[in-house]
C-alpha cells in the first residue's frame, strides 16, 4: 500500500497563504500557485532561505493592500451575484405593483365612462348597460343578480319596468336587503329623468319544494335549483314635477305572500335577539326596586362617621313592610 503523499514546509505555507482574512480562498492566489511555487524555489536555489524569507515578505506586503471587511455586505471574492438578485427582486416586484395599481386605475376610469347614465337618457339599451356593469350608487358601485331582463324602458311611457333573477341571495332577508338596494340604485339613476315617474324592480328567486330559497354554492360552480318564483316587487313612483318643486318619492314593496312574510320576521328577529337583551318582566322590576330601597334603608350614619351598621335586616324588612302597608 502507498504512502500519502505528506506537504513539504512550503506547500503548507502556500496553502494556508491563499485564504485572506475572512477565511475565503482567494480565487486570484489559487490560479496563480504554481507561479509562486517555482518563484520560491528558484530563490531558495539562488540565494538560500534569506532569499525566500525576502520573497514571502514581498508577498506579503503586495497581499496587504487588499484588506477584507467583516461587517461589509460585499463578497470578498468580488462577486456581484448578490446585487443583481436583490435588484431583479426588487425590480420585480415594483413592476407587479405598478402594473396591478394601473389595472385598478384603467378599470375604474374605464367603468366610470361607460355607466349609464338614465337621468339623461332611458332606453332598453341604457337600461341593460345599467345592469350589466352596474350603477353608481354612494361611495361606490351597486351590481345586478347576472339574469335580468328589461320589461320595459320607455321615456313615452314614463316608465322602467325590470326583472332579476336572485341567485346570491341565501334567505328571504338577505334577498329583501339587497333587492332594496338594486332597486334604489335604479330607480334613484332614473327617476331623475324629468320623463320618467314610475321604475318597478321585481325579484325572482329559486325555492325548494319547502319554500326555501336557493342560491348559488362553490362561487358559483354549483347554480341554485328548485323553482323559480316571485318573491316581491319593488315600486319606486314620484309626482308630477309640475304641481311640486321638491323631491317627493314613493317606495312601495308589493307581492309578498305570508309564508315570505313571515320568514322575514323570523328572521329580523334571530338577528335581533342577538344583539339585545330581552325586556325585564314586571315581577323582575319589582324585586329588583325592592333590593335597591333595602339596601337605602340600611344606610346610617356609619356611612360619613364609619363603624358598625346601625340598623339590622330584621329593621329594614320591617320598615319596607310599613311602607307598602
Amino acid at each position: 500500500m502507498s504512502k500519502k503523499h505528506q506537504l513539504t514546509p512550503d506547500e503548507i505555507s502556500e496553502l494556508f497563504s491563499e485564504l485572506d482574512e475572512s477565511g475565503v480562498v482567494d480565487p486570484g492566489r489559487a490560479d496563480d500557485r504554481e507561479r509562486r511555487m517555482k518563484a520560491r524555489a528558484e530563490a531558495r536555489s539562488a540565494g538560500g532561505r534569506d532569499a525566500v524569507q525576502r520573497l514571502a515578505a514581498l508577498d506579503r506586503k503586495r497581499r496587504g493592500g487588499s484588506k477584507v471587511d467583516p461587517l461589509s455586505a460585499d463578497d470578498p471574492s468580488g462577486s456581484k451575484v448578490g446585487d443583481t438578485i436583490t435588484r431583479t427582486a426588487v425590480g420585480f416586484v415594483l413592476v407587479v405593483f405598478v402594473l396591478i395599481m394601473g389595472m385598478q386605475v384603467f378599470y375604474g376610469v374605464n367603468r366610470r365612462l361607460n355607466t349609464a347614465n338614465l337621468s339623461e337618457s332611458v332606453t332598453r339599451e341604457t337600461v341593460t348597460n345599467a345592469l350589466e356593469g352596474g350603477l353608481e350608487w354612494g361611495n361606490g358601485f351597486t351590481q345586478f343578480p347576472q339574469r335580468f331582463t328589461v320589461d320595459s324602458a320607455n321615456e313615452v311611457t314614463g316608465e322602467v319596468e325590470v326583472t332579476v333573477v336572485d341567485t346570491d341571495s341565501a334567505n328571504e332577508l338577505e334577498l329583501l336587503s339587497n333587492g332594496q338596494i338594486q332597486a334604489a340604485a335604479l330607480a334613484t339613476n332614473a327617476l331623475f329623468n324629468t320623463s320618467i315617474d314610475r321604475v318597478v324592480y321585481n325579484v325572482y328567486a329559486y325555492v325548494d319544494d319547502a319554500g326555501n330559497i336557493q342560491h348559488d354554492r362553490f362561487f358559483g360552480l354549483i347554480p341554485a335549483g328548485g323553482t323559480c318564483k316571485a318573491i316581491f316587487t319593488f315600486v319606486w313612483t314620484k309626482p308630477d314635477q309640475a304641481n311640486t318643486s321638491s323631491i317627493d318619492w314613493e317606495m312601495h314593496i308589493v307581492g309578498m305572500d305570508e309564508q315570505i312574510t313571515s320568514r322575514i320576521q323570523e328572521q329580523v328577529n334571530s338577528v335581533s335577539s342577538l344583539v339585545e337583551q330581552p325586556g325585564l318582566t314586571q315581577k323582575e322590576y319589582d324585586a329588583q326596586e325592592r333590593e335597591r330601597q333595602a339596601e337605602r334603608l340600611m344606610h346610617g350614619s356609619e356611612i360619613f362617621n364609619g363603624g358598625a351598621t346601625e340598623k339590622t335586616p330584621e329593621e329594614v324588612e320591617r320598615l319596607m313592610q310599613e311602607s307598602y302597608s
